[in-house]
Order: structure tokens, then sequence, then C-alpha cells
């Protein structure tokens, strides 16, 4: 009769309802911080129009536009035509592009509605174009 007792007793023990669980998910988290420290792989692809290549010496800097990317500051060289920023966080950020023979552009992006690649033509005359 006492082996019936401790195995029932322990059956009854095993039985947690499911309402009095210990619930091990973080609640903690706001979901707008979870998307705080993303970030992206942002590739450029840069044309000059009358130009079916970049001269040598271009390069496009990044530059942060608000206050979480106030920091944030890269330049690459154009090398055949492309460049690629790693680890930036998503955020507006503004790009000038720097191509010889033409004034320095600069042009304001929005790295939420980044779509890979971010191909620019850049105008002797006006603003840049992005697709």
């Amino acid at each position: 009769m006492f082996l019936c007792l401790l195995i029932q007793g322990r059956t009854v023990s095993a039985q947690v309802p499911q309402s009095e669980a210990p619930d091990n998910k973080r609640t903690d988290l706001d979901p707008s911080q979870k998307t705080a420290d993303a970030t992206i792989t942002v590739h450029v692809e840069v044309s000059a129009e009358g130009m079916t290549k970049l001269p040598t010496g271009s390069t496009i800097r990044i530059k942060g536009d608000e206050k979480s990317c106030k920091n944030l500051e890269q330049e690459q060289s154009l090398n055949s035509d492309r460049a690629t920023f790693s680890s930036l966080p998503i955020c507006k950020v503004k790009l000038k592009i720097y191509i010889t023979g033409f004034d320095g552009k600069v042009l304001s992006v929005d790295l939420a509605k980044y779509k890979d690649p971010m191909k620019i033509l850049v105008k002797s005359a006006g603003v840049p174009v992005v697709n």
C-alpha cells in the first residue's frame, strides 16, 4: 500500500496544469528594441550619366542622418562601380558620391526601405536617381 501511495504521489506532483507551468519566455523586451540592434549589409552599384565605367578614384561615403546613427560614417572606393557597407544600422543615412569629373552629389536614403542592390544613377546636373 505504501508503494501505491508513493507512486500515486509522484504522478500527482508531476502533473502541473499548463496555466500554472512556469513561462520561460522573455516578455520584458519591447518589439521595437528587438529591431533597434539589427544591422544589414548594403550593396551599392553606381553609374554615371554618359560614362560606361566610373573613373579611378571615385568614392562613396555613408553618414548617419539621425540620433541612432549619428556615429555612423564609412567611405568606400567605387571599384568596378560597386561598394559594400557591412553591419549598418537600419536608419536614415546620407550618401555622398564623388565621381571624378562630376560635382559631389548628396542623397538621403532610408535603409529600412533598402532593396538589394541599391542602384544609383548620377547625373551631370541634378539629383542622383535611386532604383
